[in-house]
Order: C-alpha cells, then structure tokens, then sequence
C-alpha cells in the first residue's frame, strides 16, 4: 500500500519537477549567468523568462520529434538554430514591458540559444523512449521553474539595491546598492538555492514520519 502511495506521489510531481522538486536555477544549477546578472530588476527578469519559455518549448518539442534521425554531434547545432531563430522572432513580445527592455538584456538575448536548461532538456528528449507529451510538460515546468526562480530574486536585489519594484519607488528606511552588483548575485542564488533544498529536505522528512509512524 505505502509502495502504491509513493509511485501515485511521483507520477503528480513528475508535472511540476522542473517548478519546484528540481527547480533548474535553485537545485540544479541551470542558467546561472541570467540568475546572477539579469536579476538586478523585476522587468529584465520577466522578459528573460518570457524569451526562454517562448524558445524552450519549441526547441524541446522539436529535439523529441527528430532528435533521433539526427547524428549526435549535428542535433545541438539544429537545436541552437532554430532556438536562436524563435528568440529573434519573439523579442517583440517584450517591447510592452519595456521599449528599452531588449536593449537593457543585451548579449543575454542571443545567449538563451545555448543556454544550459535548453541543451540539458533537449539531450533527454532526444531519445526514442521518450515522448513528445512529457516533453512538453517538462519544458514548460522548467520555464516556469526558472521565472519564479529568477523573479523571486530580482524581487529582492531590486527592491533593496535601488528602491524600487517594477521601476516604481518603494519608500525604504535604507538602501543596499551594492545587492546590484553581480557578486551580490551569485550570494542571493547561494543563499536560496540553500533555502529551497531546506525546505525541500523538511518536506521529505516530514511525509516519511507522516507515512511511517514510530510504533506506541
């Protein structure tokens, strides 16, 4: 009965691994350079995260579909291409945010081509095995995984390094600019990627008590 309870509880969290269970930022590591440096503001960060969605779901659902008629050392190649070439037709979904929002991202545009969650998602779902469905459904969990991810940091090195939320200013008692330089980035990623796998780690914990009791 408890075996049966565990594979119904990873069957449901298979469809939001990438959200919170293997958060691509905060547990596994992914996409550092956009965590540490693109952060330093709400608009830039949800405009990344709109660009990498908007590549990664295609480009994933592409590497599963033809992947394995593709030689192994040609697939990245068509993979960086055609992200490369949906990140290009896409920016203008952006421009609303911002109009100087795509300039202010600079290299990190093009960037999101080859940026590590795209390369890692389309290595597993180029095999034969796997199918487009599930392909779909990571790629579209580990986009969201990375928006909150990225999100819940420029929320803080905004909000403490210049004032001020989505550009607008927020009355504080003090400000930390230095939360803005990239330095700060990688101790804010630190600091909860530790957090995350606390919490992961006590939720753990606290369904192996709750499901194996100590005996009266």
């Amino acid at each position: 009965m408890k075996l049966e309870k565990l594979k119904r509880a990873r069957r449901r969290g298979r469809w939001f691994d990438g959200i919170f269970g293997r958060n691509p930022v905060l547990c596994c590591g992914l996409a550092l350079p956009f965590a540490v440096m693109v952060t330093t503001s709400l608009r830039s960060s949800v405009s990344i995260s709109i660009l990498l969605a908007c590549s990664l779901i295609p480009t994933v659902l592409l590497a599963s579909l033809v992947g394995r008629f593709l030689p192994r050392w040609f697939s990245p190649v068509v993979y960086t291409l055609f992200a490369m070439v949906v990140v290009v037709a896409c920016v203008p979904l952006i421009l609303p945010i911002s109009p100087e929002v795509a300039d202010s991202l600079g290299i990190y545009v093009p960037i999101l081509s080859v940026n590590t969650i795209l390369l890692t998602l389309c290595a597993r779902y180029e095999r034969p095995a796997d199918r487009p469905v599930m392909a779909l459904v990571d790629a579209a969990a580990y986009s969201l995984g990375f928006a909150l991810a990225m999100c819940l940091i420029a929320f803080f090195r905004e909000l403490l390094g210049a004032g001020s939320l989505w550009g607008v200013p927020v009355p504080l008692p003090f400000k930390a600019e230095g939360v803005q330089i990239a330095f700060a980035g990688f101790i804010a990623v630190a600091l909860l990627s530790a957090l995350v796998r606390f919490l992961r780690r006590a939720a753990l914990v606290f369904s192996y008590r709750r499901h194996n009791p100590k005996p009266e």
